[in-house]
């Protein structure tokens, strides 16, 4: 399921597009500085602010979230049974709008599904299933013209994905990991299974 003809349905929402402010009105304006409130006090973001976009090998003339209305997105999947019996498996793909204020961005309405992977099984190639996500991505980081309600005017509307999550056989999945039943089944910390003999 496309994400662009979403954005620019939202984008084009007067309503919607003033909710979208939140990054770059409400959060500037009642952000602590050397409190974490949101994500956009997180470190990942603060990096990349000021920095030129890069897309491949190529530095683009703009820098991330120079625009107000740029959009800051949030990517999850996570598999689950759609019927009683767990033999089959289904996983859906999920898009975050950071852009809302948080007591709306994970509220029912406001998540974009832009796809499922069909079961009966967790899927080998989960790539090729996300592919086209990447690729609109790819292109909201360049820019795509869509329509700002606020000001009635054209722009280029850009969008970056900065955070990916999922528990640890999503996450297994989208970093080609071997999972929860390895010898080191985090990423992130450096904690080791330990085998149980006899069993």
């Amino acid at each position: 399921m496309p994400l662009i003809p979403c954005l620019h349905a939202l984008m084009s929402n007067r309503t919607y597009t003033t909710h979208l402010q939140y990054r770059a009105d409400k959060h500037a304006k009642t952000c602590i500085p050397g409190t974490t409130m949101d994500i956009f006090n997180g470190l990942h973001y603060r990096v990349l602010l000021g920095k030129r976009v890069v897309v491949g090998d190529q530095c683009l003339a703009h820098h991330y979230f120079s625009d107000d209305r740029d959009i800051t997105l949030g990517f999850a999947t996570d598999g689950f049974a759609p019927f009683k019996k767990w033999k089959h498996t289904i996983w859906i793909l999920l898009v975050f709008n950071y852009n809302l204020p948080p007591d709306e961005r994970f509220q029912k309405d406001n998540i974009l599904c832009v796809g499922i992977i069909p079961g009966p099984k967790k899927p080998y190639d989960a790539d090729s299933f996300i592919y086209p996500l990447m690729q609109e991505l790819l292109k909201l980081s360049t820019g795509m013209s869509a329509y700002d309600a606020l000001s009635r005017s054209v722009f280029a509307l850009c969008a970056y994905l900065i955070t990916a999550f999922g528990d640890i056989p999503a996450v297994s999945m989208l970093m080609h990991m071997k999972g929860h039943n390895t010898l080191r089944p985090c990423q992130m910390c450096g904690i080791q299974g330990i085998c149980i003999p006899d069993l």
